[in-house]
């Protein structure tokens, strides 16, 4: 006679939150990372719209990529924001395409991914600003999705073979041709 499992209980599921917790106590917090335990949820914000100086801005992201793959065994899902500034003001002090990069190379090294959104804010679309985004072309888990939220509308997401796809999928190729 075979034995059937019925649904999960509640209990469980706070257990294994708890596990994780307590396995993550170590990690030391970032501005830039939520994590929420029972769902194994990370969401990471890669928040260019600051008024950091350069040196600032660079040690912010170097400890950000420092401390992402912490959470690698514990994250099912990945919530990656990529907040860009109002257009006059926006100055790149950072290499932007390069720092998404570094984050996507380490995500790829997750093992236990089931769900993953990239989503792009900005104020107003302009090519040249969303160019750095390219680099979330690089990831190797299959069913991402791609949304992209301007102003205060709602995310729209960005289709496969879109006009905005299409246009980032070329910037990363020429990016990564112009880099070999």
């Amino acid at each position: 006679m075979s034995k059937i499992r019925g649904p999960k209980s509640n209990a469980n599921r706070r257990n294994r939150a708890t596990r994780r917790t307590d396995r993550l106590a170590h990690v030391p917090p970032h501005s830039l990372i939520d994590y929420a335990a029972s769902p194994a949820d990370l969401t990471i914000y890669l928040e260019f719209c600051n008024s950091r100086s350069v040196e600032g801005e660079k040690k912010l992201f170097d400890a950000l990529v420092e401390t992402i793959p912490k959470y690698g065994d514990e994250t099912n899902i990945i919530h990656l924001r990529m907040i860009l500034s109002v257009l006059p003001n926006d100055n790149e002090r950072v290499n932007r395409r390069d720092v998404l990069a570094r984050v996507v190379e380490i995500i790829n090294d997750f093992p236990h991914i089931k769900e993953m959104n990239f989503c792009l804010d900005i104020h107003h679309y302009d090519l040249e600003q969303v160019r750095c985004a390219s680099a979330i072309y690089g990831l190797k888990f299959p069913d991402w999705t791609f949304d992209m939220k301007v102003e205060d509308r709602d995310a729209q997401r960005i289709l496969y073979n879109s006009r905005i796809d299409r246009q980032l999928r070329a910037a990363e190729a020429k990016a990564l041709q112009r880099d070999s």
